[in-house]
């Protein structure tokens, strides 16, 4: 199903929320009053992205289905189906179906932008001190540490913390000199930023479909410096907090979106009321962010936030649909509830859903939309 720009109506919410399970029971005959909301305007649009790909998306997907409405989930393909802590493939594939969009988190969660360098670095030296130890999670990488003359690679052997403070331990000794200060960094290599950026997006399209990725999200927030010239290489939209989470509607900056967590010790219920008025009363375009595995954000919060945004005529879309809408980029066309192209990855254990839970959730979301006609 392609998506137009302007298609902003109550329609829009009524083909995501049934998928093509609506054509086996006549909808056709619903279009009339479908049709009717099309010249409605909403008093403004909101995104939910919810960062990592844990299994407790699927019950933050399952409160949205009951308002009829899409959501975002951040996934990082090394960690999808790997246990029962993360999204199964079929959970997965039931999501994307329902129109919900899947945006890149790298591979396996790790931080693409620069960290400054706070200790000296001597010529040899196997240990580098840098102000956060993120890019030495995983032994192999490849960083390259570099100042406003040299830069010198090297390849992690893991992380740890002395008594100089936490570190970064490398397979040899490096090979250049550095003092320490904000214009001495560390990141990835480019090619291993560029290897990233390719394989998580085709990762996570063999979860969903072909050329549904279109958005990045980075992990840790960590956007700074060469990553944010790479990635609109491979991406249309790069969201990032920023705190405040309002955007222009008109003429967005795709890679300037912020976005702002909406987690309980992040946002009071007063703080989401006076944040949802300004994205009605003003042409401001809202994303909220948070992560379902932590406790800060129950069920709860999420349907406290669908329901104020639908009690203020606000429509909920994905970031995708957000941009088609205001002309940014349009919408990839989707084979919503088709059988064509089917994912390789078979759905695995960690929650699949049963067939009368399927059909239940059916039922529920034409409930949902029903309940949108009249509120």
């Amino acid at each position: 199903m392609t998506h137009t720009t302007g298609f902003r109506s109550g329609r829009r919410s009524f083909m995501r929320a049934i998928g093509a399970g609506a054509a086996t029971i006549g909808v056709s005959g619903l279009s009339g009053t479908a049709g009717a909301q099309e010249d409605a305007e909403p008093a403004g649009y909101l995104s939910l992205i919810y960062d990592d790909g844990p299994v407790e998306d699927y019950e933050m997907y399952r409160v949205h289905q009951q308002y009829g409405v899409p959501g975002c989930t951040a996934a990082c393909p090394g960690l999808l189906n790997s246990s029962e802590n993360w999204l199964s493939s079929g959970q997965v594939l039931e999501m994307s179906d329902n129109g919900w969009e899947f945006m890149s988190h790298t591979i396996r969660h790790r931080a693409l932008g620069e960290i400054p360098i706070v200790e000296d670095i001597a010529t040899g030296d196997t240990r580098i001190y840098p102000e956060a130890t993120l890019h030495g999670r995983f032994e192999g990488d490849p960083i390259v540490v570099f100042d406003e003359e040299l830069e010198a690679e090297a390849t992690v052997a893991g992380n740890g913390e002395d008594d100089t403070g936490p570190y970064i331990e490398l397979e040899s000794g490096i090979d250049e000199s550095f003092t320490a200060g904000s214009d001495t960094r560390v990141r990835y290599t480019e090619e291993f930023l560029r290897q990233i950026l390719t394989e998580s997006k085709a990762g996570l399209e063999e979860y969903v479909r072909e050329d549904q990725v279109t958005n990045l999200i980075y992990p840790y927030e960590r956007d700074d410096g060469l990553v944010s010239e790479l990635a609109p290489e491979y991406y249309v939209a790069t969201p990032t907090r920023d705190g405040v989470g309002l955007n222009p509607e008109y003429n967005p900056d795709p890679y300037g979106l912020g976005r702002r967590y909406m987690e309980t010790d992040r946002m009071t219920e007063s703080d989401i009321e006076t944040f949802l008025d300004n994205v009605a009363e003003e042409p401001d375009y809202g994303i909220l962010a948070g992560h379902s595995e932590y406790d800060t954000l129950p069920p709860e919060r999420v349907d406290f936030v669908l329901q104020q945004a639908q009690e203020r005529n606000i429509q909920v879309v994905t970031v995708q649909e957000a941009l088609d809408i205001f002309g940014v980029a349009p919408e990839p066309e989707r084979n919503v509830g088709g059988n064509d192209s089917e994912p390789n990855n078979e759905p695995a254990g960690g929650g699949n859903v049963e067939e009368d839970e399927e059909s239940m959730g059916f039922i529920q979301r034409i409930l949902a939309f029903f309940r949108s006609l009249f509120n």
